[in-house]
């Protein structure tokens, strides 16, 4: 009985440093992450100071999924939205409006591009994706 105990613990001991456990839970990772994918889009690729950005995020579920947040971030920190919502199975559109600011010293901004980025977390897993546009005065 205790060569048997001890082999048992052996075997789960070498299954453990080996990572065959890590990989089990990895594999389930990997299938929550396919469930949702995310396209963030804007309606211009060019905005002009005061201009009023439209944010498209279109995410697709492969099952019904509860409570997802879903964040857009950008432009220095100006653009921060948040919104929570259950997913259902297929498509899913999502829309997001901004109005920039001024493009000189006083309004914070300066002309350039920048990186419009949008998050959806549900369940410990986050799915991202990302969008340049130029902002120019």
């Amino acid at each position: 009985m205790n060569k048997i105990l001890f082999w048992l613990f052996w075997i789960v001991a070498v299954m453990v440093v080996c990572g065959c456990i890590a990989e089990q839970n990895d594999a389930v990772m990997a299938d929550k992450v396919s469930r949702v994918s995310l396209n963030i889009s804007t309606d211009k690729a060019v905005y002009h100071s005061m201009e009023l950005v439209n944010i498209n995020a279109a995410i697709h579920s492969n099952t019904d999924v509860s409570d997802a947040t879903v964040t857009v971030k950008g432009i220095n920190g100006r653009l921060n939205k948040e919104r929570i919502l259950n997913l259902s199975e297929g498509a899913n559109e999502l829309s997001f409006t901004y109005k920039l600011p001024k493009c000189n010293v006083c309004g914070g901004i300066s002309a350039g591009i920048y990186n419009l980025s949008c998050e959806v977390m549900y369940e410990n897993v986050t799915v991202r994706d990302s969008v340049s546009v130029s902002i120019q005065q």
